[in-house]
């Protein structure tokens, strides 16, 4: 109740994405983009844990919600990528899937952002402070390579539990053989520093508002 409380602001955002996918599928009688709905789900998940790491009272347990957070926050940027399923459908306008496609990506940043922000607090009280703005870039690139295994390897946050060994074999092969998955790396670290700048620019709103 108290994580509900706290992320209130977000609601009338996600509501709203959520009534343009159920417009569109009444409209279409089709179940297209509804895979939106669990996408947006998974982005809350690094809020839910950047929540408990901030509540936790043992540091041991602490540590394991930031390393839940970490697995799960890529997936809050993730949706930015659903803007690849924008093409022209018939029966429904293409702004309208902008649109939606849109929102939802920009609800998938919040909620990373926010959770990030959350999670940043708690390293201040375990870790040196000047490390703050290191980490944060390197989870940023850590993010930008889980996007691509996620978009491009078709790996889900769980196969670390279901199939750890041929994941593991996998983010083994691009970082041996970086120049063979040069591509790999070029997203990882764009989308890492696109991300990073993101934050901050983010970050300087609200000092300003404050």
């Amino acid at each position: 109740m108290k994580l509900i409380q706290q992320v209130k602001w977000l609601w009338p955002s996600l509501s709203f994405s959520v009534l343009l996918l159920g417009v569109r599928m009444l409209h279409t009688e089709s179940p297209a983009f509804a895979f939106l709905v669990w996408n947006l789900f998974l982005a809350f998940v690094p809020v839910l844990f950047s929540e408990l790491a901030m509540t936790a009272r043992q540091k041991w347990k602490g540590w394991l919600y930031t390393g839940l957070w970490l697995l799960f926050f890529p997936n809050a940027m993730y949706i930015v990528t659903d803007l690849f399923h924008l093409w022209k459908h018939p029966g429904v306008p293409l702004w309208y899937d902008l649109l939606l496609l849109f929102s939802s990506a920009l609800n998938g940043i919040a909620m990373g952002f926010y959770s990030l922000y959350k999670t940043e607090q708690w390293l201040k009280r375990n870790i040196n402070a000047g490390y703050i703005k290191m980490v944060r870039l390197v989870v940023m690139v850590i993010s930008g390579f889980g996007i691509y295994l996620g978009r491009y390897q078709r790996w889900n946050s769980w196969d670390i539990v279901t199939q750890p060994f041929s994941l593991m074999a996998d983010v083994a092969r691009h970082v041996i053989h970086p120049f063979r998955y040069m591509e790999s790396w070029e997203i990882s670290v764009l989308f890492g520093v696109w991300m990073y700048l993101l934050y901050q620019y983010f970050m300087k709103i609200r000092i300003t508002r404050n």
